[in-house]
């Protein structure tokens, strides 16, 4: 993984299973205000936990719930003062191992872009844990080039990869991606209907598929969003998504708000269960 930087970390050769389907949790665990995060992280079914707002105090305790992981604090370069006050992280455990660890280079925010590379089922894939910053803090510019390095990353991948990721977008979620509100145009390049890469949206293709998962989520939400995993002073957003490369199948998506909010975060937690197509 050439995009990465940091002495990464190194495991046992993989072992080879017979189980072909794998879950994922994307979580922004908002660890400025833990309180159950960890005990309830814990108590979810998963193989791979990308986290975002992972803080120094917060990650050993996230990190005692995986076999092995890695947060970027430990991949960025020396910071003047306290530096970042959050960072990415990725956790594995069960058959899933990690094999090495990092930070993509050259992003305005460099502790939002943890990058793993971890065996499942035997094969080595990507792993992502990203956030985009929020323009309110970084303006359309800083937020911009995040994403628009995210997309490049993506755009020239050589394998398998996975992204868990709080997108800070789009504005306004619809049921056709083409009629979705950006904050900006470079967005599109990353989410939109002509991005740059060839991952996909893991609950939007199952919503696509499945006409009665559609009209369910018309019927109680009319022009969307398709899910709930954020509320933006009041309004209801679907910020936090798991993106796949085809070399994957999606079998189910949940978005668990309720419970992510009882356990103290503003961000639901989304459960992905993925196989690799044979």
């Amino acid at each position: 993984m050439p995009a990465v930087h940091g002495p990464g970390s190194m495991s046992h050769p993989p072992r080879i299973v017979q189980h072909m389907a794998f879950t994922i949790v994307d979580w922004n665990v908002n660890g400025f205000r833990l309180s159950r995060q960890v005990e309830w992280l814990g108590s979810l079914d998963w193989d791979l936990a990308l986290l975002q707002e992972v803080t120094r105090d917060t990650w050993p305790l996230f990190r005692e719930l995986g076999t092995a992981g890695g947060v970027a604090f430990d991949h960025l370069p020396a910071m003047v003062g306290t530096g970042p006050r959050f960072a990415t992280a990725v956790l594995v455990r069960g058959e899933a191992s990690l094999w090495r660890f990092g930070v993509l280079r050259d992003v305005p925010s460099p502790e939002r872009a943890a990058v793993a590379s971890v065996y499942l089922d035997g094969r080595r894939t990507a792993v992502c844990s990203w956030a985009a910053p929020p323009a309110t803090s970084w303006g359309d510019a800083g937020k911009g080039r995040q994403v628009l390095r995210f997309a490049a990353w993506l755009q020239t991948r050589s394998g398998p990869v996975v992204v868990g990721i709080d997108r800070n977008a789009p504005k306004w979620e619809r049921f056709e991606l083409e009629r979705d509100e950006w904050w900006n145009r470079d967005e599109q390049l990353l989410y939109g209907p002509d991005r740059v890469h060839d991952l996909r949206d893991a609950f939007r293709e199952l919503v696509d598929r499945d006409p009665q998962l559609r009209e369910a989520i018309i019927a109680e939400r009319t022009d969307g969003p398709l899910a709930v995993t954020h509320r933006r002073r009041g309004t209801d957003c679907r910020y936090d998504a798991v993106y796949a490369s085809p070399e994957f199948d999606v079998v189910s998506v949940e978005h668990l708000m309720e419970q992510a909010e009882e356990a103290g975060s503003d961000h639901a937690a989304v459960l992905a269960t993925l196989a690799w197509r044979c």
